[in-house]
């Protein structure tokens, strides 16, 4: 921690004569108090309010050389580091504050700021909810801590933070600016218009993304009332300079509202852009899935045209937006099962997140996906032995007693009837081989066909499947956010008998 020098008393003191003689106001306030110290805060306060930030910090200091236990001065000190660009200096002296009286909410707002500012979200994050303990109508602190938990992508917990500043503080345009891209997110889409009205009437000027992202909610909103043919003929007007493309707000709002469960405003989309192009296997199946039609797996025809489509913006996808972490977290579960294979098979594989996790498990590792876009991703990682665009049971039935390990992070959800694959991947396996897979989790006791495209099964199901397995362990966990929402899954770790 950054040492802070204070003067000597006897320079202060010399500084307060000074100040006597040339300033009766000063020498005033000294009597009133019967002491220097407040005197000089006062003066300090003066300068920084005045902007002259270096004046005010010398001024606090001298202060705190004649009372070094005022933990009011230190905070004072502390914010004119700040708003000096002095951060380090700044840290130490809140912190020297909240030892002194660790009860003052507004020391813990300033060490919240401090810490923001030098990226300590941990610190940050920690400070302002000791402050919003200490004094629940901090609105400030309700608006930092929400735009932190924006950034982490703690979407629900942000939306909450930010309403709450927005009830104590209702002409604070930024936090209206902030609670409009939240909405949003939470498929709050009157929410999110109102939200960027507000901001906008509070002066606080819309960016293009904003504005786009008002046109699509008021778009949505519309069609989720259940005027779809209305909102799409009136979304040019409402968007004027900033719009998109009209087949792009049909096929996200058809994305968007069947996620976020607006079903019955999805599959009137969906049929919609069906009968623009009826031999679309993408849209076909999705609009099966938004009707809950029964299937016992994707068409392969859509896992292999969605995918190729997909490739490209797959990874910035999944990881940045959806917060994917399957990879990372499934082979830390599997390293405590074992530390090596002979032979991985990562089994729909796409674009090769998983190669850079498994290498530390071997060097033989074959990466098998439907997806010639996805393979071509893949091979830019020169993480696999070996690339092959293949169905997964077919391939599994074809090479039979080969692997030690077959990882199939994601995959199983494009599968309903697990029975086939399960048996296929034993075939495939050697007698002590582990399978690590994934699966979303479905209420009951079977499997799902979701709205989203992706099947969930139960824990149960899978057991019953098993086979030639036995399970290991199953962890719970976060796969992806869905609408802003964790999706609940499994990581699951079998071994072949």
């Amino acid at each position: 921690m950054t040492n802070i020098q204070l003067p000597a008393v006897s320079v202060t003191m010399v500084l307060v004569a000074n100040l006597q003689a040339s300033l009766p106001d000063f020498g005033r306030i000294v009597s009133q108090f019967g002491h220097p110290a407040p005197a000089l805060r006062k003066l300090g306060l003066v300068h920084w309010e005045n902007g002259r930030f270096d004046t005010a910090a010398r001024t606090f200091e001298a202060a705190l050389s004649l009372m070094p236990r005022d933990p009011d001065i230190w905070r004072d000190l502390a914010s004119v580091y700040s708003g000096s660009n002095r951060d380090e200096q700044a840290l130490t002296a809140i912190r020297t504050s909240l030892q002194i009286n660790p009860h003052n909410s507004q020391s813990w707002q300033t060490l919240a700021s401090v810490a923001d500012r030098l990226d300590d979200s941990e610190t940050a994050e920690d400070a302002y909810r000791r402050t919003v303990a200490l004094n629940p109508d901090a609105a400030a602190a309700h608006l930092g801590l929400g735009l932190l938990l924006f950034r982490k992508k703690h979407y629900q917990e942000a939306l909450a933070a930010v309403r709450a500043s927005v009830a104590l503080d209702p002409v604070n345009g930024l936090a209206h600016y902030a609670l409009g891209h939240l909405c949003f997110i939470a498929s709050d889409f009157a929410g999110c218009a109102e939200a960027f009205g507000e901001a906008a009437r509070l002066t606080l000027p819309l960016d293009p993304a904003a504005l786009q992202k008002r046109a699509r909610a008021m778009t949505f909103q519309t069609m989720i009332d259940g005027r779809v043919q209305e909102a799409l003929r009136d979304y040019n007007e409402i968007a004027g300079e900033d719009r998109e493309d009209l087949d792009i707000i049909a096929r996200d709002a058809f994305s968007v509202l069947s996620a976020s469960g607006h079903l019955e405003a999805a599959a009137e989309i969906g049929r919609m852009r069906l009968a623009e192009k009826p031999d679309d296997p993408v849209r076909r199946y999705l609009l099966d899935a938004v009707l809950g039609r029964s299937m016992t797996a994707a068409p392969a025809e859509y896992i292999e045209t969605y995918f190729d489509q997909f490739a490209p913006q797959f990874d910035s996808k999944l990881l940045a937006t959806l917060q994917y972490d399957g990879p990372r977290q499934m082979t830390k579960l599997l390293a405590g099962h074992r530390t090596g294979f002979k032979h991985m098979l990562d089994l729909g594989c796409g674009t090769g997140l998983a190669a850079g996790e498994l290498a530390q498990f071997g060097p033989m590792l074959t990466g098998v996906d439907i997806s010639s876009g996805m393979l071509a991703e893949a091979a830019k990682r020169d993480g696999y032995t070996e690339l092959v665009k293949a169905e997964a049971v077919a391939y599994l039935e074809a090479n039979s007693n080969r692997f030690d390990l077959i990882f199939a992070a994601d995959s199983l959800i494009y599968f309903g009837d697990l029975g086939p694959l399960l048996r296929a991947a034993a075939g495939a396996m050697v007698q002590g081989g582990l399978f690590a897979l994934s699966i979303e989790v479905a209420a009951g006791d079977g499997y799902t066909l979701q709205p989203s495209g992706r099947f969930a099964h139960s824990l149960e199901y899978l057991k019953a499947k098993a086979g030639d397995f036995t399970i290991l362990e199953a962890t719970t966990s976060k796969i992806r956010l869905e609408a802003g929402r964790p999706v609940e899954g499994l990581y699951v770790i079998m071994e072949r008998r």
